[in-house]
């Protein structure tokens, strides 16, 4: 998939979600679980250290930047080296793994899949020639996922999602989107630009309530059949044509707020360019990953340094082995401290996974250097 406006597109038909037959962990049985490991890696911490080696080399990742909602993202795309874990049929949302290989939220919505943590929406509005599909959504206290297709008439082609938002209607306020990516759909080989697959990310704060009804508000943008052929000579905005906002009211599912956040504080101390650092908190839950990673001495607490711990590691992903296979979390996004950085990742912990390593790699060469820190168990 190239990375053109012309990719940017994501709807198609509503389906409905294939449901794994598996049984669905509760959030119980998972928090147990995870506590488990916890313990597990404390006893082993106290007998080893992390470890620290070289590598060699890593292959070309293809960094993609997908523009959607006319706001660049830049998606942290990379291959996937592990051994896959265990295909997961998506059923009715197959369509959305259009973009599967450089999606960093593709493991977590794997996981979701396979145990039932989505909730089908499948609600559709039309007017005039445009048409918005919410097909599903996922959530837990930090984040939410939700898929949706645009449609538009025969005689136009899709240029943007516009807008894609959701409204909480217990405060009136948006919920702020923090990432997505889409594109047009595949028919024959060839972009059927009628049609756009989107997904888009909301990170929640779980000190505050958890929404509960929701309005899915959507704008397309759309132009007449051609115009699109030479968007690099730039676009006449009078070609443009937009949607009235396109409304979707729905309520989560309440399932989606027995997951409780498991916090850790792992306290490993490491060396991350000369500086010392500690892995100080690590967050799970079924959606997201949160890292904090600090300066240890506090007189090494320079903005040179900080800059330093946070832009030179050019690998930072979490492995994470289950029964179903071993998954690479990927981090789509990070921000710097007042004392060090915080990374996000997707999250397979409804797999209950047997072993979670979060790994750093730096340099190049001789100079190539790996930092694996067990998190789980």
């Amino acid at each position: 998939m190239n990375s053109s406006r012309e990719e940017q597109a994501m709807l198609a038909d509503a389906g409905r979600i294939h449901r794994a037959a598996r049984a669905d962990a509760g959030g119980h049985e998972i928090r147990q679980a995870v506590v488990a490991g916890i313990e597990r890696g404390r006893k082993r911490s106290r007998q080893t250290r992390l470890s620290r080696g070289s590598f060699i080399g890593l292959a070309a990742a293809a960094a993609v930047a997908v523009i959607l909602f006319f706001i660049p993202v830049l998606h942290d795309a990379a291959p996937r080296t592990a051994s896959p874990p265990e295909a997961v049929n998506w059923g009715g949302l197959e369509m959305f793994k259009r973009f599967y290989d450089i999606d960093s939220e593709a493991p977590t919505l794997d996981s979701a899949i396979r145990h039932g943590y989505i909730q089908e929406i499948n609600q559709s509005v039309t007017s005039g020639n445009y048409r918005i599909t919410l097909n599903a959504i996922t959530a837990d206290e930090n984040k939410i996922i939700y898929l949706y297709t645009a449609n538009v008439a025969e005689g136009q082609e899709i240029y943007s999602i516009n807008l894609a938002k959701l409204k909480n209607m217990a405060t009136g306020y948006d919920l702020e989107n923090t990432g997505g990516l889409g594109a047009h759909a595949k028919k024959n080989g060839y972009d059927d630009k009628r049609i756009f697959y989107g997904q888009s990310i909301i990170h929640l704060d779980r000190s505050k309530p958890f929404p509960e009804e929701l309005v899915a508000n959507f704008q397309i943008a759309s132009m007449d059949k051609g115009k699109m052929k030479d968007l690099a000579k730039g676009v006449n905005v009078a070609d443009v044509h937009y949607s009235e906002i396109l409304k979707i009211p729905f309520k989560l599912d309440p399932k989606f707020k027995e997951q409780q956040t498991v916090v850790m504080k792992p306290e490993k101390d490491f060396m991350l360019e000369g500086v010392e650092v500690t892995l100080e908190q690590v967050e799970l839950s079924p959606l997201k990953i949160w890292t904090v990673i600090k300066i240890k001495n506090e007189d090494e607490n320079t903005w040179e340094n900080r800059h330093k711990i946070f832009s030179v590691p050019y690998v930072k992903k979490i492995q994470s082995t289950t029964k179903y296979g071993s998954a690479e979390l990927w981090s789509p996004r990070g921000m710097g401290t007042d004392n060090g950085y915080e990374y996000y990742y997707g999250s397979n912990l409804l797999d209950q996974p047997k072993s979670m390593n979060m790994i750093i790699k730096t340099g190049t060469g001789e100079n190539a250097k790996e930092i694996t820190l067990p998190i789980l168990p």
